[in-house]
C-alpha cells in the first residue's frame, strides 16, 4: 500500500472542499466584497454573459483575450484545478480555484460552478458554514452536484458524538435543510459517522423527492434510527415511493442491520442500476433476481451475504440480462463462516463470465486444479483476480502466466493480471514464492503483475528476507488487516529492466476503479473520486 494512502487514513483531515470555509488567507471574496470590486450583485455574477450584457449595455469594460474564450474551453481546464481529497490535515484544499475567483468577473463566473459542484464535509463546522452560505444565497445551492460526507468525523476536534449532537451544527434537521437547498444534487455520499443523522425525513427526501439523484452511498450505516427510517421509506405501503427510482449507483456496503424486506422493495425499483454494493447485507436470492432486466450492471459486490446461495447466484450471473456486461465482480467469502460457491457452482460460473470483466474476486470459492484452464482464459483479460483459499499448487498458479499457445488458438497466451490474491492458498509459502525456478510469480516475465496479496504468515516470512526482496525488486506493504507484496523496481534479476519504464508509467488509474489507483479494492465507489477516509478503510484496509 502506498505510504501516502496509509498516512491519509490515520491523520486528521480537517480541511474542506470549499476554500471559503477554512482559511482566511485563501478565502475567495464574499458577495459583499465582489459587489465592492465588480459593482455587480451576486445574481448578476451568476448570470450568463448575454444576460450581463443586457443588464449593463453601456459598460465599456475591456476583456482580456483569455476571457473571450468559449465556455466549453473554460469547462475543459477549470475542473482540472479541483482536488478530490485534502492533501493533509492543514493544507487548504482548493487554493488554485479560490485564486481564480479573484481574477475577474468572467473567471469568477466560470469557476464558481466547479467550486460548488462537489462539496466535501470533513467535520460539522464546515457543513454549518456551507449551509449558512447557501441559505443566504440560494443560487449557490443550485450549483451543487455532490454532497460528500465520506470523511466526516469529529476526531481531531476534541469532541465526542454526544458533544457533536449538542452542538447542533450537523443534525437530521440541518441535513434536510441542506438537501432542500440543493435540489440538483446527483450524488449523496454518507458513512457510518453520519448514520444517526440520516433519519426518516432525510431518507424520504433522498428516495422520494430528488428525481435527479443518481448515486447514493450509505456505507456501514447501522444506527437504529437509520434502519428504522429506511424500513419505513422502502416499504411497499409507502405511497410516496416511486415505482422506478432514478438511482444508478447504490451503495449499502456493511449495512448489516437492514432486514430482507428493504432489499425486496428497493432492488426491483432500480431500473437504471449500474453499480450495486451489497457487501455484508441480508439480501436474498429472490431480491437479487428481482433487479429489473433494464438494469445494466457493470459493478456488483455481494461479498459476505450469507443469505445468498451458490446455485441462485450463479443462475443470476449467467442468465440475468442485467449481468451480461460486468466489469467488477466481488464474490469474496470467509470460508470459516460461510462458503458461497461449491465446486459445481464454480464449474458452471467460470465458462460464462463475460470478457468485459476486469476485476474478479473468488476468495472462498471451492476452486481446484480442474478450473485452471478457465482461470487461464480469464487471466487474458482480467486485471485483478482473487483466489483466496483455493486448492491450487504452484504449478497450477504458474499456468496463469505461461505464454505457450492455447489449445484452441494459435495466439500466444499473455496474462494481463496486475493483481493476484493468494491468501490462504496452502501451497504458497515464503520459500516457494522466492524460488524462481519453480514459481513464476516474481519473475520478470510475469509482468504486468505488480501486486500479490498474501496472508500474514507468508508476508512475515518475506519481511525476514529483505535482501532477497530487494534482489527481486519487490517490497512488503500493509494497511490495517491486509498486506501486499509489491513490485517496486527491476532489482538485479536479468531481464527485469525492460519492464521498468512501463512500471513507472502505470499509476494504477483505471476508469472502472472510480477514481482509485491501488489494486485489490473490496468496496465499489459510487462516485469518481480519490479513495480516502472511511471509504479507504473499507476499500483497502478491511479484510
Amino acid at each position: 500500500m502506498p505510504e501516502d494512502f496509509t498516512h491519509r487514513l490515520t491523520e486528521d483531515d480537517s480541511t474542506g472542499v470549499l476554500q471559503t470555509f477554512q482559511s482566511p488567507k485563501a478565502e475567495p471574496p464574499s458577495p459583499t466584497t465582489l459587489e465592492k470590486h465588480f459593482c455587480l450583485p451576486l445574481g448578476d455574477i451568476l448570470a450568463s454573459p448575454s444576460t450581463m450584457k443586457s443588464l449593463h449595455p453601456s459598460s465599456s469594460r475591456a476583456y482580456a483575450p483569455i476571457e473571450m474564450l468559449p465556455v466549453e474551453i473554460f469547462d475543459q481546464f477549470i475542473p482540472l484545478l479541483a482536488i478530490d481529497a485534502p492533501t493533509n490535515g492543514y493544507t487548504p484544499r482548493n487554493k488554485d480555484l479560490a485564486s481564480c475567483l479573484l481574477v475577474s468577473r468572467t473567471f469568477y463566473r466560470m469557476t464558481l460552478s466547479t467550486l460548488y459542484a462537489r462539496v466535501m464535509f470533513p467535520h460539522s463546522s464546515i457543513f454549518s458554514k456551507f449551509l449558512t452560505h447557501i441559505s443566504k444565497y440560494p443560487e449557490l445551492g443550485h450549483l451543487v452536484r455532490r454532497l460528500d460526507f465520506s470523511q466526516f468525523t469529529s476526531v481531531g476536534l476534541g469532541r465526542t458524538r454526544k458533544m457533536q449532537f449538542e452542538i447542533q451544527k450537523l443534525t437530521s434537521t440541518t441535513l434536510l435543510n441542506c438537501l432542500n437547498l440543493t435540489p440538483l444534487v446527483r450524488e449523496f455520499l454518507s458513512a457510518e459517522s453520519l448514520d444517526e443523522d440520516v433519519d426518516v425525513r432525510v431518507l424520504v427526501k433522498l428516495f422520494c423527492d430528488m428525481p435527479l439523484l443518481q448515486a447514493v452511498d450509505l456505507c456501514a450505516s447501522t444506527a437504529a434510527c437509520f434502519s428504522k427510517g429506511l424500513i419505513e421509506v422502502l416499504s411497499a405501503n409507502n405511497p410516496r415511493l416511486p415505482d422506478v427510482l432514478p438511482i444508478k449507483r447504490m451503495g449499502l456496503h456493511g449495512c448489516t442491520t437492514l432486514p430482507t424486506s428493504v432489499f425486496a422493495t428497493l432492488l426491483p425499483r432500480l431500473a437504471h442500476l449500474t453499480h450495486l454494493d451489497l457487501t455484508h447485507t441480508q439480501v436474498t436470492d429472490g431480491s437479487l433476481h428481482a433487479i429489473p432486466h433494464s438494469a445494466q450492471l457493470t459493478h456488483l459486490s455481494i461479498s459476505k451475504c450469507n443469505k445468498l446461495h451458490g446455485p441462485a447466484v450463479v443462475d443470476f450471473l449467467v442468465n440475468h440480462p442485467a449481468a451480461k456486461n460486468l466489469v467488477y465482480l466481488n464474490l469474496h467469502f470467509d470460508t470459516s463462516r460461510y462458503r458461497l460457491l461449491s465446486v459445481a457452482d464454480v464449474d458452471e460460473l467460470l465458462p460464462h463470465l463475460p470478457t468485459t470483466l476486469r476485476s474478479l474476486n473468488l476468495n472462498g470459492a471451492k476452486i481446484n486444479s480442474s478450473h485452471v484452464p478457465h482461470l487461464r482464459r480469464l487471466a487474458g483479460h482480467l486485471e485483478e483476480l482473487s483466489l483466496g483459499s483455493a486448492d491450487l499448487s504452484i504449478e497450477d498458479i504458474n499456468k496463469l502466466f505461461e505464454k505457450d499457445e492455447d489449445e484452441h488458438s494459435k495466439i500466444p497466451h499473455q496474462s494481463t493480471l496486475h493483481y493476484l490474491c493468494l491468501t490462504g492458498v496452502t501451497s504458497v509459502t515464503p520459500n516457494t514464492v522466492i524460488y524462481l525456478e519453480s514459481c513464476a510469480l516474481l519473475r520478470p516475465d510475469s509482468f504486468p503483475l505488480q501486486v500479490l496479496e498474501f496472508g500474514d504468515k507468508v508476508l512475515d516470512g518475506l519481511k525476514e528476507r529483505p535482501l532477497t526482496s530487494k534482489k527481486f525488486g519487490w517490497v512488503v506493504k500493509s494497511q490495517a488487516r491486509r498486506g501486499w507484496y509489491v513490485r517496486s523496481g527491476a532489482g538485479t534479476v536479468p531481464g527485469a529492466s525492460k519492464y521498468i519504464k512501463a512500471l513507472e508509467q502505470d499509476d494504477g488509474s483505471r476508469s472502472w476503479k472510480m477514481g482509485g489507483k491501488w489494486w485489490g479494492s473490496r468496496k465499489i465507489g459510487m462516485a469518481v473520486s480519490e479513495v480516502s477516509g472511511i471509504y479507504g478503510y473499507y476499500t483497502f484496509g478491511y479484510n
